[in-house]
């Protein structure tokens, strides 16, 4: 009772300071700090949220996916995860898994989710999807709440063979006595700390040990030095930040030593990330009208910051384009 009394106060507490609403389908930034953007909206015609975030890994997208295998560690990165357990293992990106969550201020919860990876190595991503699911039985524990209604996905996307693109989306009902708007109030920091543990983690020795020699590290690293592959990747990756998407296409159709170059890195980022900053360089010297901003433009530092975030950052939520960057800084 002293619990459940608590948290009512901290939802009182929260009314006011809520700040700006997401409209129905809409996301709304609701964080922007340590390299990670959060989001949230609400669900059409359910009194659902939906959370996202994104953020850029310094490490290989095989390599990320060993952490996500290893459910052992999910209490070490996914906030308010107390315990992690296999149930069974289909294959190697297919798999039931059972959750204890101990949030603060509500009941503990707990969950039953199906894991199912895909990966896409001629469009250079990754989706591991996660739901609830009833193949595996587990009893539910007195003073657990089982949470029924989850779904969510994790996203890798290449960005070079040393840097990934990860966005993490999730969508439940928190379940419970306890009022849907307090338990969003507590799940709604759960994307950003989760990735940004994450993120540590990726780092240990024993993933890229167990990526060394994987079927994913060797179909990316194939793709990674075919040129034609290399360039649907990145072609694809920037037409969709831009406006004018047939001018871009004309001078990806063109191009052809940045792409020679990034496959003759075998994808190194930093290869990649000239590539990029010369390619659209080319589009807005095409797209502004005053052609005497473009040379103060190509080496102002500060766009070239905001576009390299955009195109890295990128997803359903972002609402800049290269286009609008560019016409601010050509005022």
């Amino acid at each position: 009772m002293k619990r459940l009394i608590v948290a009512f106060i901290v939802l009182l507490l929260l009314v006011p300071a809520g700040g700006a609403v997401a409209a129905g389908g809409h996301w709304i930034k609701i964080k922007d700090h340590d390299g990670i953007k959060s989001y949230e909206r609400t669900v059409p015609g359910t009194d659902l949220k939906e959370f996202m975030a994104v953020t850029t890994i310094d490490a290989r997208m095989e390599v990320i996916g060993e952490v996500l295998r290893d459910v052992s560690v999910y209490p070490r990165w996914i906030t308010d995860c107390a315990e992690a357990v296999m149930k069974k293992k289909y294959d190697r990106n297919t798999f039931v898994l059972y959750l204890i969550l101990n949030p603060p201020l509500i009941e503990k919860r707990d969950i039953v989710l199906k894991d199912e990876t895909l990966y896409d190595y001629e469009n250079g991503n990754a989706v591991i999807k996660f739901f609830c699911t009833h193949e595996v039985n587990v009893p539910v524990e007195k003073n657990r709440t089982r949470v029924t209604e989850m779904n969510g996905l994790y996203k890798m996307e290449y960005l070079g063979r040393n840097r990934t693109k990860f966005i993490y989306k999730l969508r439940v009902d928190p379940s419970g006595s306890i009022p849907k708007k307090l338990a969003y109030a507590v799940m709604k920091k759960y994307p950003h700390d989760t990735l940004k543990k994450l993120k540590q983690i990726v780092g240990e020795k024993k993933y890229s040990d167990a990526a060394r020699g994987s079927i994913e590290e060797r179909e990316i690293n194939r793709r990674a030095s075919d040129e034609l592959v290399v360039k649907k990747i990145f072609g694809n990756n920037i037409l969709r930040a831009v406006e004018n998407k047939p001018a871009l296409e004309s001078i990806i159709a063109a191009e052809n030593e940045n792409f020679r170059n990034i496959a003759a890195s075998g994808g190194a980022y930093e290869t990649i990330h000239r590539a990029t900053r010369d390619i659209l360089m080319k589009y807005i010297a095409k797209v502004i009208e005053d052609k005497t901003k473009i040379e103060q433009m190509k080496n102002n530092r500060r766009m070239n910051g905001e576009i390299t975030d955009l195109i890295t950052t990128f997803s359903e939520a972002s609402g800049d384009t290269v286009d609008s960057i560019a016409a601010r800084y050509s005022k």
